[in-house]
């Protein structure tokens, strides 16, 4: 049997505007860029609020849409440059790591790529095979395309039924191609948008999509708790009490994963006080009502703030509750699959 022939790996990371500038192409700016001011939770416990200040100013660059002449496409949404030598990093996240690292600067299984041709757009990030990047970062970019008629295919993580009504809806009829971890697509001409953002214009674009969508009522009256239950990690280890707690004062326990897209956005819409652990379910409070409560439950170890930028952006009143420990706070990347204790009597005193 013939060993499979692998290409080199990338060397170098790039912008996508160095490499449309290497490469030919170009490149259309959507905006001038802006700096975003998240608002402290008022209601949180004082560790909470400094632990989320050095995320509460971020500096966006300006929102593009690139044409690369024979971009490249390698895993769920990686651009390459026509020569496969550099990453567009910017488009191309690897958390966690500094803009000049990546995974796949030493990868050594690249294989050969197939060829796409005529205009296909990349719309596909990194983690956006899950719920919450995929609406927050891989959305956005679908409906950025808008300006873009003329496109015969586009490569996205399109398996879900969310996000094949997602891009149905956007008025897109071509070729859904895709993104799979080892895929490998040399696309005639790439059509490349900038990442998604924690703006104030993509949570607006992003809630007219959902109302779009949303044509029906809630079931689940305007007290809900995001059950985790039937999920692998990240579970509540105390869920019986913390359910039996929350019933008395007329909560109903939810499952998103098993509603509908539409049932999820009006469960969203309907809510006046949503509790839930830490979880991909809560990027749907893009879809809330100004004002609604959020409590949302942490373990002392993973403490991540991207819900609290989205509560505040939308002007949700924020609760953050975490664990009981004396341990100082912290963002672990491997804590984020363990389960989480509630602090029920906490939960009771925010709801309350």
């Amino acid at each position: 049997m013939t060993p499979r022939a692998y290409l080199p790996p990338p060397i170098v990371c790039e912008t996508t505007a160095q490499i449309v500038d290497r490469c030919g192409g170009s490149l259309a700016f959507r905006d001038e860029g802006a700096r975003v001011n998240y608002v402290l939770p008022e209601r949180a416990p004082q560790e909470v609020k400094e632990f989320f200040r050095n995320e509460a100013a971020v500096d966006f660059p300006p929102s593009f849409i690139a044409r690369i002449p024979d971009g490249r496409v390698f895993g769920s949404g990686n651009v390459l440059s026509a020569d496969g030598k550099s990453i567009a990093r910017d488009v191309s996240p690897d958390f966690g790591k500094a803009f000049e690292e990546h995974w796949l600067l030493t990868y050594t299984k690249i294989p050969p790529a197939i060829e796409i041709a005529g205009r296909a757009a990349v719309i596909a990030t990194t983690l956006g095979g899950g719920y919450s990047h995929w609406l927050l970062e891989e959305l956005p970019r679908l409906l950025a395309l808008k300006t873009v008629t003329e496109r015969d295919a586009v490569i996205a993580h399109g398996a879900k039924s969310y996000a094949r009504e997602a891009i149905v809806r956007s008025g897109f009829s071509g070729k859904v191609i895709e993104a799979k971890r080892d895929t490998h697509f040399a696309c005639e001409e790439l059509v490349v948008p900038s990442l998604g953002r924690m703006t104030h214009a993509t949570v607006h674009a992003l809630e007219e999509f959902g109302v779009s969508i949303c044509g029906i009522s809630s079931s689940f009256g305007e007290k809900i708790y995001i059950s985790r239950a039937g999920a692998r990690r990240r579970r509540v280890l105390n869920e019986t009490a913390l359910a039996h707690a929350l019933e008395v004062h007329g909560f109903v326990s939810v499952q998103l994963e098993a509603l509908t897209w539409a049932e999820q956005i009006a469960a969203f819409r309907s809510a006046k006080v949503i509790v839930a652990p830490h979880g991909a379910g809560l990027a749907n409070l893009v879809f809330c009502q100004h004002g609604t409560r959020v409590v949302e439950l942490f373990r002392r170890d993973y403490v991540n703030g991207c819900y609290w930028q989205l509560a505040a952006l939308k002007g949700l009143d924020y609760r953050p509750i975490v664990a009981r420990g004396d341990e100082p706070l912290a963002q672990v990347l491997s804590a984020n699959r363990l389960d989480i204790e509630a602090d029920v009597a906490a939960v009771v005193g925010a709801i309350r």
